[in-house]
């Protein structure tokens, strides 16, 4: 499941959100064109159950696209009812949402009904063909007004798929008389979104929440919009989970051990190490021999228990500096310069060389992290990750096994003009 500048870390921040909020179905369906509208609706509940506009047909086959616009012009006040707007932006007696899906001009533009309850804006897919944006940076003109379909599509048919599974739980809950459990999830969810949005916010360097929604702005991205998408996804995978708990579903011990022996060239690794560098160029001082000293002086003092690393950015006279110390290459030919390779695969972690002449000065290296060439161990913290692989390949299996069962019974309209 599937930086300076503001604009660029925001790009960053993106591609994150797209990794979270799952990725994209290969299965695309015509239903319909990207056009931005307003934000949605309540980020986490779904809407109210609505009545088909007058000029709508009876629901048809799933996905069969249907002729009307079904949302009219509202003020959105998410404390208090929907009130419909008069021209003269008079509010007009309030009247519940459903009442105003019946007719009048968008304002937020419904694209799909999913079930009786669920709703999907035209701004949520909009912003989820967004968040993919460096797919769409390197085209132009016709192609990228194609793929821009093409994902438009494609991130309608993955939200749908969401809000199929999402409305199961809610029928099965009411159902079974368990809809505390849907106030509980909604709460895991807020909390883990809280952390997760926190998190991006302290990526993009924006010092307040409205700083952090102006930098995403840029992106043609909103909070509302974000959050919806990554709560809804993070509960309709906890439904899933749920699922596979009750089938009895989980990765044994013998299922990892096979998966590990199945899979040798998965685990093999390459020697590869971790290093830090300190240079002291011969062209700095009046001879070489001051040069060597300073070096000498140095090493004595990391052979002490200093930082190497930290008297690489106090001292260095090369690129280390610029590195935070660390020594460029980790594999077999790529150590630079070249005249240290040897002395680096020779060292132990933790182990600081001698000081190393070269045409140009002094060296001191330091291994930190030594990986040698084979097939990983099977130990514990292999075998969790293993663990961890096959149980997201049972749910994302169990997920579209439950997604294609609700496509064939469950009620999808998709509006198109």
């Amino acid at each position: 499941m599937d930086a300076a500048n503001p604009l660029c870390r925001c790009s960053l921040l993106a591609v994150g959100l797209v990794a979270l909020i799952g990725c994209q179905s290969d299965r695309t369906s015509q239903l319909a064109t990207a056009r931005g509208q307003q934000p949605p609706l309540d980020p986490i509940a779904p809407i109210a159950p609505i009545a088909p506009p007058a000029n709508v047909p009876p629901p048809g086959p799933a996905l069969a696209p249907v002729v009307g616009s079904p949302v009219g012009a509202f003020a959105i006040d998410t404390k208090g009812p929907v009130v419909p707007v008069g021209l003269n932006g008079a509010a007009k007696t309030a009247v519940t949402a459903a009442d105003l899906l019946r007719s009048s001009v968008p304002r937020v533009k419904i694209v799909a009904r999913v079930g009786e309850s669920n709703v999907i804006t035209d701004q949520e897919v909009i912003e989820g063909v967004y968040q993919q944006f460096r797919e769409l940076a390197a085209l132009d003109g016709h192609a990228r007004s194609t793929k821009q379909k093409e994902m438009y599509n494609q991130v309608l048919r993955k939200t749908i798929e969401r809000e199929l599974i999402l409305d199961e739980m809610y029928t099965k809950l009411k159902k079974a008389n368990k809809m505390a459990i849907i106030d509980e999830v909604k709460e895991l969810a807020t909390q883990s979104i809280d952390r997760q949005l926190r998190m991006f916010r302290k990526d993009t360097g924006a010092k307040s929440d409205e700083e952090f929604a102006a930098i995403l702005r840029t992106q043609g991205l909103t909070v509302q919009v974000i959050r919806r998408q990554m709560e809804r996804q993070f509960m309709a995978e906890q439904y899933v989970s749920s699922v596979l708990k009750e089938k009895g579903r989980r990765a044994g011990l013998a299922d990892v051990r096979a998966y590990y022996d199945q899979h040798q060239d998965e685990f093999r690794r390459p020697d590869r190490v971790v290093w830090q560098h300190l240079f002291i160029a011969v062209r700095n001082y009046p001879n070489a021999q001051a040069a060597y000293n300073q070096a000498a002086a140095l090493a004595q003092q990391a052979n002490a228990g200093a930082d190497l690393a930290e008297l690489s950015v106090k001292y260095d006279e090369g690129f280390a500096k610029q590195q935070k110390g660390l020594g460029a290459g980790e594999k077999r030919n790529e150590i630079q310069p070249a005249d240290l390779e040897a002395t680096v695969w020779s060292l132990r972690p933790g182990q600081v060389s001698d000081v190393l002449q070269t045409p140009t000065g002094y060296h001191l290296v330091k291994v930190v992290e030594r990986d040698v060439a084979g097939v990983q161990p099977f130990d514990a913290a292999l075998q969790n990750k293993i663990r961890d692989k096959l149980t997201r390949a049972q749910m994302e299996s169990e997920y579209q096994k439950l997604v294609d069962e609700l496509w064939r019974k469950g009620v999808v309209r998709v509006f198109d003009e």
